[in-house]
């Protein structure tokens, strides 16, 4: 496995170095959204340190659905594999969100392609993520204290619904969102706050460990219908404002005739419309183990059929 992410890092070395449209976390001065050129965004390039990051917890992943599934006898059983295709599918999607067209057009040109980019994040990458942990892998990780306590302190609710939301909100203050993506660092931590606060949304819901604290499926369901609300709020007041909100983009190349209100308003209707759909998604998903979990437990139960078990003449036995 450690030969297979030396592989990953210098396959990403030597393609992002053919690129001169490369951006490093410490070049903030090609981050000046005014001066990009108008076909800038079409350039198809690869950040260095986002296929690192997605190589060594792609590689950590493998090894633990494998090496470290024999070695800590962590399940008898290896990972389904549409757990599997599910975890590829969020890595190949984070590397989609943060590299080439849409890195460009959320960083340089478009409020609403940024949005784009947060709603990758939030309602596809970090679900598909949690989704691909198989129970046993997440119990094992459990294991180490720092992320037992770290489980225990954001299982609740309560918790999961402020923190995800909070940070939402947070990065959405004006003076906030127009300083992320004007300084490249802290643009960064923008992104990995995002990423950390919706893992840690998702975690309990799509993925019920024994240790992780337990949630009901019908509180489940209600904590899943009121997380909808607050995204399509703030989708509403940015979409129906009648002044421009965020002042970053104002003077940035504008794109196919997009006005910068244009460009706020389809960006708003993207949080108000579709935003929602991910959680939707997920009720179903809930409701649809439970329903299993259910029709299961009913079979159980059921009386065993007459004559089970039990000697019936003509079938074999001797009387």
């Amino acid at each position: 496995m450690l030969r297979a992410l030396a592989i990953w890092a210098l396959i990403g070395s030597s393609v992002a170095s053919a690129h001169s449209g490369i951006i490093l976390p410490w070049d903030s001065d090609e981050l000046d959204y005014a001066s990009a050129p108008p076909d800038a965004w079409k350039v198809l390039d690869l950040h260095v340190s986002v296929f690192l990051g997605v190589a060594i917890f792609t590689g950590l992943y493998l090894w633990g659905i494998s090496g470290a599934r024999r070695r800590y006898a962590l399940s008898e059983e290896p990972a389904d594999r549409w757990r599997v295709a599910a975890f590829l599918s969020a890595q190949v999607i984070l590397l989609v969100a943060l590299n080439g067209p849409i890195h460009h057009l959320s960083d340089y040109y478009l409020f609403s392609a940024h949005m784009v980019q947060h709603l990758m994040l939030n309602l596809l990458w970090a679900p598909l993520t949690v989704v691909g942990l198989p129970s046993w892998l997440v119990e094992g990780a459990l294991r180490l204290r720092p992320l037992k306590m770290m489980a225990d302190w954001t299982g609740g609710l309560r918790v999961k619904f402020l923190l995800y939301n909070g940070v939402l909100y947070f990065w959405h203050i004006p003076v906030m969102y127009d300083l992320a993506i004007a300084n490249h660092e802290i643009h960064i931590v923008e992104h990995l706050s995002f990423m950390a606060t919706a893992v840690i949304g998702w975690v309990g819901l799509l993925c019920d460990a024994p240790s992780l604290p337990r949630r009901t499926p019908m509180s489940q369901l209600i904590y899943l219908f009121f997380m909808t609300v607050p995204m399509k709020l703030l989708g509403a007041i940015i979409t129906l404002s009648s002044s421009l909100i965020y002042h970053g983009y104002e003077q940035a190349p504008r794109l196919w005739g997009w006005t910068p209100m244009d460009d706020q308003v389809i960006g708003g209707l993207l949080m108000w419309l579709p935003g929602g759909i991910a959680m939707w998604l997920s009720m179903l998903y809930v409701f649809v183990r439970w329903w299993d979990r259910e029709k299961a437990e009913e079979i159980r139960m059921l009386p065993p059929a007459p004559g089970a078990g039990s000697d019936v003449p003509g079938a074999g036995g001797v009387a």
